[in-house]
C-alpha cells in the first residue's frame, strides 16, 4: 500500500482548483470569450462569402410503366370518334349528369337513386328516353332544387327546372319534359313496367386499339358482346383475345358519317361516292380481316345508313357471307330496318349507348335506364366502347343488376 498517495491527490486538487480560480479572474476570461467571438465572426464572413453552388438540375422522372391509350386519343382518332344520336338524346344525357353532379353537391348516395321508370319517346324525329326517378330523402327540399337548378343552367341554359311546390318536380329541355323527379322522403309505389324474362345485351365496340381495357372487359363476368375495327392497331391480338374467351365477335364496320371529311371515319370505311363494286370490294376486304366474326355493326355512318340503295348493297353482301346486320343507329334518318327487311338479313337495333359522358356514375344510370328498356320491352341493346370509366361502371353493376334481368350474347337474342 502507498500511504502517500492521498497527499498526492490533495496536492493536484489543490492545483487544479487554483487553476480554476486564476482562469475565473476578469481578465482571463474577457481574453477567451474576445477570442471565441472572434473565432465565430470570422466563420461568418468565410460562410456569408463563400460562392454559392448553381442548384442542382433534377431531370424530370420517366416513369417505366404501360400508359393506355385510350381510342379517341391515339393515332386512329377519326375512327374513335362517335356520332351523336340525336340532339334531345344528347340533352337528355347532360340533364343526367346534372342531376349526379347535385346529388354528390349534396351528398346523396348514387345507389339510392331509384331508375322508376324510362320510356322512349320521340321528338323532331328522333327518339329520347323520358324518365322517372325516385330520389333518397332530402332533408333540405329548397336547396337540393337550388343545386339542382344551377347544375341544369351550366350543362344546359335551356333546361327548366319545375317545381309544383309539392312532392314532385319536372325538368323540360326546350319545352320538352324529358324527367320527373319524385321528390318524397318514403318511395312511391308505382306501377313499374314488367315484362316476362326481359333480356339485356350490351355491345362494346370501338375495340382494336386499347388491349388492356379489352382484357379486363372479357375478364369481366358479363356476356359481353365486342365489336372489332377492322384495320385498328391491334385487330388480331384483340380477336384472337374474344374468340379465346368466347364472347361474340363482331366486325365494327367505318361507314361515312355526315360530318365527312372533317369527321374521318378511316380509309377503310364505306362512302356514299362508291360504286356498287367498290362497295362490295370495300366489304370483302375488310371481312378478311375477321373471318371469326358473326356480324356486323356500323362506326359512326350517319350519312351512309341513310342512304338506301348504298345500305342495300352493303346489307345483301354482309348476308352472303352470312353476318347480321346490328344499327348502331348513329342517325335517325337510318333506313337500316327498312333495307334489312327488305334484304332478308337478320337484325338488331341499338336501344342505348352507354358512356358518351365518361363518367361511372353516368355510366350506370345508363346501364340502369338500359335495364328499364328491357323491362318494358322485353329486350334491350346496350352500346359501350373500352373506357375504364366503363369498365369500372361494368365491375359495380355485375354486382348490383337486376338479377331479373337475363344478360345474354347478342347470338342468344332473337333478331327483330
Amino acid at each position: 500500500m502507498d500511504d502517500r498517495a492521498p497527499d498526492n491527490k490533495t496536492n493536484e486538487r489543490a492545483g487544479f482548483d487554483g487553476f480554476l480560480k486564476r482562469i475565473y479572474r476578469p481578465g482571463p476570461l474577457i481574453c477567451l470569450f474576445t477570442l471565441a467571438f472572434l473565432a465565430l465572426a470570422g466563420l461568418g464572413w468565410m460562410v456569408l462569402n463563400a460562392k454559392t453552388p448553381p442548384p442542382q438540375v433534377i431531370a424530370p422522372v420517366v416513369e417505366d410503366r404501360k400508359v393506355e391509350v385510350e381510342p379517341e386519343q391515339d393515332k386512329t382518332q377519326g375512327k374513335a370518334y362517335e356520332e351523336a344520336t340525336s340532339d334531345m338524346e344528347d340533352r337528355v344525357k347532360q340533364a343526367d349528369l346534372a342531376i349526379i353532379e347535385t346529388m354528390r353537391d349534396l351528398g346523396l348516395k348514387m345507389h339510392d337513386l331509384d331508375l322508376v321508370d324510362v320510356e322512349l319517346r320521340r321528338f323532331e324525329e328522333r327518339g329520347y328516353h323520358y324518365q322517372v326517378l325516385q330520389f333518397p330523402k332530402v332533408t333540405d327540399r329548397n336547396r337540393f332544387l337550388v343545386t339542382l337548378r344551377k347544375r341544369l343552367y351550366e350543362r344546359l341554359p335551356g333546361a327548366v327546372l319545375l317545381d309544383n311546390g309539392d312532392t314532385e318536380a319536372a325538368v323540360e329541355i326546350n319545352g320538352v319534359r324529358t324527367h320527373r323527379l319524385l321528390l318524397e322522403a318514403t318511395p312511391q309505389i308505382l306501377a313499374r313496367p314488367e315484362a316476362k324474362g326481359p333480356k339485356l345485351v350490351v355491345v362494346i365496340d370501338d375495340v382494336g386499339e386499347n388491349y388492356g381495357v379489352l382484357k379486363g372487359l372479357t375478364g369481366l363476368d358479363l356476356p359481353l358482346t365486342f365489336a372489332v375495327w377492322p384495320h385498328a392497331s391491334h385487330t388480331r391480338e384483340c380477336v384472337e383475345l374474344i374468340s379465346g374467351t368466347r364472347h361474340d365477335l363482331l366486325v365494327h364496320f367505318p361507314m361515312e358519317p355526315l360530318g365527312y371529311p372533317k369527321v374521318k371515319p378511316g380509309d377503310d370505311a364505306l362512302f356514299v361516292a362508291m360504286n356498287d363494286d367498290q362497295i362490295r370490294q370495300r366489304i370483302n376486304e375488310n371481312l378478311q380481316r375477321i373471318p371469326e366474326a358473326i356480324g356486323v355493326n356500323n362506326h359512326m355512318g350517319s350519312r351512309f345508313t341513310a342512304d338506301g340503295p348504298d345500305m342495300a348493297v352493303a346489307l345483301t353482301e354482309f348476308k352472303r357471307h352470312g353476318l347480321f346486320f346490328l344499327d348502331s343507329l348513329t342517325s335517325g334518318k337510318s333506313v337500316g330496318r327498312v333495307t334489312a327487311k327488305s334484304v332478308g338479313i337478320p337484325f338488331y337495333e341499338r336501344d342505348t349507348f352507354l358512356d358518351n359522358v365518361k363518367d361511372v356514375n353516368a355510366i350506370l344510370l345508363q346501364l340502369r335506364k338500359t335495364e328499364r328498356v328491357a323491362q318494358r320491352q322485353g329486350r334491350a341493346i346496350a352500346i359501350g366502347h373500352p373506357y375504364r370509366q366503363t369498365l369500372a361502371a361494368l365491375k359495380q353493376w355485375q354486382e348490383s343488376r337486376d338479377t331479373s334481368i337475363q344478360v345474354i350474347p347478342l347470338s342468344k337474342l332473337s333478331p327483330e
